[in-house]
This record gives C-alpha cells, structure tokens and sequence, in this order.
C-alpha cells in the first residue's frame, strides 16, 4: 500500500508499465470534470471510475481486496478515510465471483491502519492488501469524489 500526494506521482509510475498513463489521465483537467462512470484507457488492462458520493461509517463497510487489479484512488473532493489491512491477516466473508474481481472480509478484531486521504492525495492498493475506501472521516458523512483506476496486474 502506498498513500502520497499526487505532486509526488511521477515517484511510483516505474512500479508498473500502466502507472504513467493512469496518473497522466488524472492530471488533465478535462478528464476531472467527467460525469460518474466507467471510462477505458487501454480496455481491461486499464480503466478508471469516476464516481462521487457520500461516505459512510467504516463499522458499516467491509473490507475487500482484488486478485487481478491493482487500485489507485486519487480523491479529488473529501477529504475520505481509507481503512487498510494485509489480506492474510483477515478472515473472508464472500469469495470472488467468477464475473467479478472482489471479494469480502468479515470485519477484524484488531485496529486497522486509518489512511486519511485529502484532495489531491492517493492510495495505491494491490492485491494483498485488503482496504475499506469512503469511509467517514469524523462523526458524520462527508460528499466525496474520486477516481478509481483499475490496472490489470
């Protein structure tokens, strides 16, 4: 896992061959203003979801992990807590589905790590690393916009 700001971008994109082009797309403006929805950048192997709304109290959400994608959450609006644990560490509560790249964990008996992730800030999550994005970041819900990028492993 990694959380950095997006100043900072051009560090991490030797990490994989598709990092640059998800983090160029981030940085056009004309890309931030796109609606909510799914966009394809290189097809499957490397898509971004816009998507905005608001968070949620993290005992209400689960955490979940991907085995072929990796995530990079950039919020462009929040701030949002992004909750994050090894996925070893956890016991599953639904497995992936053939058609879907998610699955479950039923929720620790121990303290996650609590990434407070602001505007213009991201996390990068791969697949052993289980994470519960737009969570609260206080006592109440807060309107929160990201972008999501899916990159195939």
């Amino acid at each position: 896992m990694i959380h950095d700001t997006l100043a900072n971008a051009k560090r991490y994109v030797g990490l994989h061959p598709r990092f640059a082009a998800a983090f160029a797309w981030a940085q056009e403006p004309g890309n931030l203003a796109k609606p909510d929805g799914r966009y394809a950048l290189q097809g499957e192997a490397l898509f971004v979801i816009v998507e905005s709304g608001p968070t949620i109290a993290a005992q209400l959400k689960r955490f979940e992990s991907h085995r072929r994608y990796i995530d990079i959450q950039i919020n462009l609006k929040g701030p949002e807590i992004m909750e994050w644990m090894p996925r070893a560490s956890l016991a599953l509560f639904e497995d992936f589905k053939p058609d879907n790249d998610i699955c479950f964990y039923q929720q620790p008996a121990t303290i996650p790590t609590r990434l407070v992730v602001r505007p213009q800030e991201f996390a990068i999550f791969w697949p052993e690393d289980a994470h519960k994005p737009c969570c609260n970041p206080g006592d109440a819900s807060v309107s929160y916009r990201k972008l999501v990028f899916k990159v195939a492993i």
